[in-house]
Order: structure tokens, then C-alpha cells, then sequence
């Protein structure tokens, strides 16, 4: 109760709050952001590698950005892609494994969702993915149980596994589990206190993963009340990305600070304006050729601390049994 009204406190505190990081500065910054991300895209050996991710990405951003500019550009940009992974995704391999199976699975969620479905090669991916147990999918089956309490892995595990339930639940692709079958779990992973350095760093994703996939990656907004702890815990982490430089998990806290009721916050528009100035002119914020994945990562969560959201609803309840 007592961090349920922290949050209710803060959220009074900062009703009134209007300012903003300038637009012009911000707008520029996503270009550069985007622009990034598309050049990434456009490597064959990056798109080879990295495509079902940067799928996602594109539509994501053209689904619920609140600039229309943005969403269009991000939308061309993403059809395009979207016809370039069918082109080279006509079956499923024989031997796919399990992770190559869900990786299968959310490009061609992101492919469909961007208007290039198949249906031969749904087909194939179920009969492919009903070779695998949820052990093989997740690394423990949470119909059964949450991860080890005492596995020190066990938040990144289980946000591995709510990723995986959601694409999977999402595309109608079974992979080892349901998503609400790992999410009814979250109550277990709490309280977030008394962690060292690197399980925190664990918590903080596993949080921010919880919010995207429940609100459906910035699809809906998710009422406060239903993450009061993970809200304090993200708040804190926040300040302490701002202190460290650490551009990819300010960007997500304020993305899911946003999607919880906050994007007028003090401290949100303090993200906002730590992002704007510490933006390499490329348009990334970290990483370097050897760090690819970093590269582009850090460009799309720019562009989602950054942006605006046209939200289509709001999450009232978590959808767990």
C-alpha cells in the first residue's frame, strides 16, 4: 500500500505539469534516430543477422506514434524490410531450433502486422514449434512453476520467457507456454530491494518487459495502480541512468513512464533532455561497429524515450488467470 501511494503522490504532484523539451530539438533527434536504424536495416548482413528485431522496431513506431510524420516514415520504411525478410523466409528450415523458431515467429508476426502475411508459412512454423517443450522455449515451464527462486538469472529468464509467450500468443504460435502462464508469476519476483548491482540491472528489464508486453509494446496505456512497486523501482533506476550516462535504460524507463500516466513528469522531462544532448550526430547513443546490436538498440529506445504515443486503449487489469 505504501508504494501504491508514492505513486499516487507523485502522479498528483505532476498533473499540471506542461513543459516540454522543445520539439524541434526532439523531432531532429528521432530523424536521426530513425534514419539510423534504417541504414542499419538496409545492411544485408545487419538485416541477415538482426531483421526480425528491426521489424519489430519499424512497426512498432508507425502503430502508435502520435506524430503522423513519424508513423508514415517508419511504416514505408518497414514494408519495405517486411518484403525483403519474406522474400528470404519461404519455409521454415527442417532442423530449426527452438530460439531460431521464435525468432521465425516474431518476424513473421512484425512481417503480417506491416501488411505480408503467410499463411503456408504459419502453418509450418506451428507443426515446426510442436517439437519443443516449454522447458526448450523458456529454460523451466511456468505452468508449473515460476524460474529457481535462487537462480541468479531468474529475472532475465522470465522476461526471456515473457517476450517469447507474447510473440508466440500474438501470432497464434504456440511456444511451449501461454503468456499469461508467466505472467501470473510476477507477484513472486517481488519485492525489488536488498539486490546487488547486476541483479538490479536484471529487475530493471524484466520490469520495463513486463509493461511492454502487457500494454503490447506502447499499444495501450497501463494504469498506475497495476505496477506500483515496479514503478518506484523504475523511478530510482532512472535517476541512477541519468547519473551513470546510460542512454538505453533511460530511454526505457521513460517509455514506460510514459505508458503509465507520466510523460509530463519532472523527471521524465529530465530523461528527455539528457537523450537530446548526449545523441551521437549519427543518431545512435552507444555502441560501435563491433557492438551492432547495441548500435541500432539504442537508436530505436532513443526514439521511444523521445516520442509521443497514440495510445488505442487502456490496460485496466493484467490479463493473468
Amino acid at each position: 500500500m505504501r508504494l501504491f501511494l508514492c505513486c499516487l503522490i507523485a502522479a498528483i504532484g505532476t498533473a499540471n505539469t506542461s513543459h516540454a523539451a522543445p520539439l524541434d530539438a526532439r523531432h531532429a533527434a528521432i530523424d536521426r534516430a530513425l534514419n539510423f536504424l534504417y541504414k542499419t536495416a538496409s545492411d544485408d548482413a545487419a538485416f541477415s543477422r538482426f531483421g526480425e528485431d528491426l521489424l519489430w522496431a519499424f512497426y512498432t513506431i508507425s502503430h502508435t506514434a502520435a506524430d503522423h510524420r513519424l508513423s508514415e516514415s517508419a511504416r514505408k520504411m518497414g514494408r519495405e524490410l517486411a518484403v525483403r525478410w519474406r522474400k528470404s523466409h519461404r519455409h521454415v528450415p527442417p532442423d530449426a531450433s527452438a530460439s531460431s523458431i521464435f525468432l521465425l515467429v516474431s518476424g513473421a508476426y512484425a512481417a503480417d502486422r506491416l501488411g505480408f502475411p503467410d499463411r503456408r508459412y504459419k502453418s509450418e512454423l506451428r507443426k515446426a514449434s510442436a517439437r519443443f517443450t516449454a522447458q526448450d522455449f523458456l529454460g523451466f515451464d511456468p505452468t508449473h512453476g515460476p524460474p529457481q527462486m535462487d537462480n541468479p538469472s531468474r529475472y532475465d529468464q522470465w522476461y526471456g520467457a515473457l517476450i517469447v509467450t507474447f510473440f508466440g500468443d500474438s501470432y497464434g504460435v504456440r511456444l511451449g507456454a501461454h503468456y499469461r502462464d508467466v505472467l501470473q508469476w510476477l507477484p513472486r519476483l517481488r519485492p525489488y530491494e536488498g539486490h546487488d548491482e547486476d541483479m538490479e540491472f536484471d529487475i530493471f528489464y524484466a520490469i520495463t518487459h513486463v509493461i511492454y508486453t502487457v500494454d503490447r509494446y506502447h499499444e495501450r496505456s497501463v494504469s498506475a495502480t497495476l505496477v506500483p512497486a515496479e514503478l518506484v523501482f523504475l523511478r530510482r533506476k532512472l535517476d541512477e541512468a541519468i547519473d551513470d550516462e546510460n542512454p538505453e535504460m533511460v530511454s526505457e524507463a521513460l517509455d514506460c513512464l510514459k505508458a503509465t500516466g507520466f510523460a509530463n513528469d519532472p523527471q521524465v522531462l529530465e530523461g528527455t533532455k539528457f537523450l537530446i544532448e548526449s545523441q551521437r550526430p549519427d543518431g545512435s547513443w552507444a555502441g560501435d561497429p563491433n557492438d551492432p546490436y547495441t548500435e541500432y538498440h539504442s537508436a530505436w529506445a532513443g526514439i521511444d524515450g523521445l516520442r509521443d504515443y497514440h495510445f488505442h486503449g487502456q490496460v485496466k487489469r493484467l490479463p493473468v488467470h
